[in-house]
């Protein structure tokens, strides 16, 4: 119980000054000390760690500016692919779109031709030519493109459509 006591009796302002001392006096020997190695050169392993770590991030940096021109070269490169290869398939779209004007407008042409020549066709002949028509006129037009080559058959094929409707050829 008397340790107790002795403590309570302690001058803690004087145990807070002594410890403010005592740092400050470290703080100081440290900064003297850190004064000689500068003025002397003497190169200690903190120094030398310092160093060492100062080039590492050096070389880090130059490391990420490399890395980061090759990425936006290659994000050029991609860029210029991805072009390419739009053009490309819109190249393809426009070849595959052509040719199936070309296949519409021949199937028609043939079945005019057949037609023409005594040929005698179904309804259902009928009905898939004047689709393929329609399909054909629309095609043209989102393309801005014009007919011309298949009016006069399809006014044909028409015709003949009523014509077989009114004879009642199809019952």
């Amino acid at each position: 119980m008397n340790e107790i006591i002795e403590l309570t009796k302690i001058d803690y302002s004087y145990v807070f000054i002594s410890i403010v001392t005592i740092l400050l006096g470290v703080k100081i020997i440290n900064s003297i000390f850190e004064w000689i190695i500068e003025k002397t050169g003497i190169e200690t392993k903190w120094s030398l760690q310092k160093k060492e770590q100062e080039s590492l991030l050096i070389k880090t940096s130059q490391a990420l500016t490399e890395l980061e021109k090759k990425h936006n070269n290659d994000m050029k490169r991609s860029d210029i692919s991805d072009n390419e290869l739009r053009s490309n398939i819109q190249n393809l779209t426009n070849l595959f779109i052509d040719k199936i004007i070309d296949d519409w407008r021949w199937e028609i042409l043939d079945f005019a031709s057949a037609l023409s020549n005594g040929r005698i066709y179904n309804r259902e002949a009928f009905d898939h030519i004047i689709k393929i028509y329609h399909k054909y006129e629309e095609v043209l037009k989102e393309r801005g493109l014009e007919n011309g080559l298949i009016d006069e058959s399809m006014k044909f094929v028409m015709e003949k459509y009523r014509e077989y409707l009114e004879k009642g050829v199809w019952k």
